[in-house]
């Protein structure tokens, strides 16, 4: 078979392989870049996915990257080509189609697939219960991680005027699929394993204050349970039985649990994973002149110290950038991050960073600040370590939080100005001068 080349192989269509193919551009501008994509969009920001199901945004406002950024950057793109195989020594990919080509510098940049549980199903017209991991084949199963789960949801809602859904998890995932429904007036009802939602990035007062407006809104929170089974009748999903023995109506289920990094083509490859791709400093896998970034990665979690899945849109670019720098012959180093995520249900918006859900009575040296306002739904949290902010929690009011960001990314000693870092109406003025000098005639806040 013959086989397509390429100097610079790049699997993701996305925030990092963009982001890498753009930084191989400055300082490489003559060899060939081949992106591999196995969708049909040619790019799209995930984050905004649910803004486009909620209607907020128009299908076009989704694409962070015009069609002309490839013919003008020489970057040649192929869609709908999944890569099923890496052969990482003799340095060639395959796709679905067969199809092989080799490369010189590879990057693999190619995100995360939907966490799908095991469940058994019911149906009403087949004595034998199975179990299945393929809700493409239930009519009213749905994910919601790409652009198409997007549309094929928005679809579904409109043509079948689906006005209650189900949505099974209580992470920022559910959550951000919570969102888009209550803005199209459908009532949701939330099932999540854990004792709340959010448990993974907020505290127990932030998850009460969403919980108690999505109660609010008619809306329905089961929290230590999941589902047991589904029932179904000609395709359909008619009920779910939950693991604490209820049973409930369904009009559609949302699967929200999660993601795992997309390693599926790399497993007998020889690179190093650990529930996703090790990666040193420079971006680069174990193996030579192969390279991983985005969502796929563990990278150093820059609070803890520790090799972590930090799956957050900045963070992707960033490593993108730093990972087609180097594999173009430069050199720069990823130095790490942390993670930062925002939804916002009815009308009130909560942003979690860093450390933000870290155990206080763990750690003796943890001090926390806290101000709250239940009348307006209004809480913030702090977390402080040896004068050093290293989370925070905002719910209701969250202007501040590239400030709260820019101190935890640059270390600022805080000691002089702790007594007020969760007040309301803490900002710029009462920053160190040091950094408020920094803040000017550096690189500014990122928000």
């Amino acid at each position: 078979m013959t086989r397509d080349k390429t100097d610079y192989l790049i699997i993701g269509n996305s925030a990092a392989g963009l982001s890498a193919a753009e930084s191989i551009r400055t300082i490489d501008k003559k060899s060939r870049i081949t992106v591999l994509c196995e969708e049909s969009h040619f790019n799209y920001s995930k984050p905004l996915i649910s803004y486009y199901l909620g209607g907020k945004i128009d299908i076009d406002k989704t694409y962070f990257k015009d069609k002309d950024f490839y013919s003008s950057n020489d970057i040649e793109l192929k869609l709908e080509s999944k890569v099923e195989y890496v052969d990482s020594k003799k340095m060639y990919a395959k796709d679905s189609s067969k199809k092989e080509i080799s490369f010189y510098k590879l990057l693999i940049s190619s995100g995360g697939r939907p966490i799908i549980p095991d469940i058994k199903v019911i149906d009403k017209n087949i004595k034998e219960d199975v179990l299945t991991t393929r809700f493409d084949t239930i009519e009213n199963a749905f994910n919601l991680t790409t652009l198409d789960d997007a549309i094929s949801l928005k679809k579904y809602v409109e043509k079948n005027h689906i006005d209650e859904a189900i949505i099974l998890g209580g992470g920022l995932i559910g959550l951000k699929t919570a969102e888009a429904f209550l803005e199209l007036k459908v009532k949701i009802s939330i099932i999540e394993l854990a004792d709340r939602i959010l448990s993974t990035s907020f505290d127990t007062t932030a998850s009460e204050i969403i919980s108690e407006k999505i109660n609010q809104a008619q809306g329905k929170i089961f929290t230590g349970t999941t589902i047991d089974s589904i029932y179904t009748e000609d395709g359909k999903i008619t009920g779910l039985k939950l693991s604490n023995s209820d049973e409930i109506p369904c009009k559609l289920l949302v699967v929200a649990i999660g993601v795992n990094p997309e390693t599926d083509m790399i497993k007998d490859s020889g690179i190093k994973m650990d529930r996703g791709i090790l990666v040193d400093e420079h971006m680069k896998t174990s193996m030579d002149n192969i390279y991983a970034a985005g969502d796929v990665v563990k990278t150093r979690d820059m609070l803890s110290g520790l090799q972590k899945n930090i799956a957050i849109w900045p963070l992707a670019v960033r490593q993108g950038r730093i990972a087609g720098i180097n594999m173009a012959g430069g050199k720069e180093s990823y130095s790490g991050g942390f993670f930062m995520n925002s939804v916002e249900i009815l009308g009130v918006p909560v942003v979690s960073i860093g450390l933000s859900s870290i155990d206080e009575s763990t750690d003796k040296e943890l001090k926390i600040y806290r101000q709250h306002k239940p009348e307006s739904s209004i809480y913030r949290k702090i977390i402080v370590k040896d004068n050093h902010v290293i989370g925070a929690i905002l719910v209701g009011s969250i202007e501040r939080a590239g400030i709260y960001a820019g101190l935890i990314n640059n270390k600022v000693d805080i000691s002089g100005i702790k007594d007020n870092i969760a007040r309301e109406d803490f900002g710029i003025i009462q920053l160190p001068a040091d950094y408020k000098k920094h803040l000017v005639i550096g690189d500014g806040i990122e928000v």
